[in-house]
């Protein structure tokens, strides 16, 4: 059973000149029959639009219509869960704020020992040279090389002795 362009936008609540203009579009795929008219098939027509109620010219609703019972039970089971793993994810994000406020106040505050603390903060003695007198640099004392240090060889210094 074919439609006509007038047929089919009676049943999806359209003009006939929009059917046609989506017909030349390619949106909506129809034939020509023998005497130069459109024919559309149902299942196409529905294919882009829905179907509109003939008495109201409302959109009839096809989600949830033919559903068995159990389906129903179904999403009403996973929408309980949804709302349980909202809950919980909630709960984790407070969980990762405490902490990492936690992280922040222990990164802001000076973990050292208190005896370490005042050390630091007490004003080190420094030496001083009077203005006439000249000043030496000093020597650091040789180990001797890198070598020597590493295996342990004594020094030069230490032969002679």
């Amino acid at each position: 059973m074919s439609l006509s362009p007038s047929e089919a936008a009676k049943h999806v609540g359209l003009t006939k000149q929009s059917v046609i203009k989506a017909i030349r579009s390619g949106r909506l795929s129809a034939i020509k029959d023998a005497s130069g008219g459109w024919s559309i098939e149902p299942v196409e027509l529905f294919r882009v639009w829905p179907a509109v109620s003939q008495d109201t010219g409302k959109v009839t609703p096809q989600v949830d219509a033919g559903l068995p019972p159990e389906n129903n039970e179904v999403v009403a089971a996973l929408k309980g869960q949804i709302e349980l793993l909202r809950s919980q994810l909630d709960d984790v994000r407070v969980d990762r704020n405490h902490w990492r406020q936690i992280a922040e106040r222990s990164l802001l505050t000076d973990q050292r020992p208190a005896s370490e603390r005042l050390q630091q903060d007490m004003p080190q003695p420094r030496e001083t040279a009077s203005v006439g007198e000249p000043t030496s640099p000093t020597q650091p004392q040789s180990d001797g090389g890198f070598w020597s240090r590493l295996f342990g060889r004594p020094s030069k210094d230490e032969h002679h002795e």
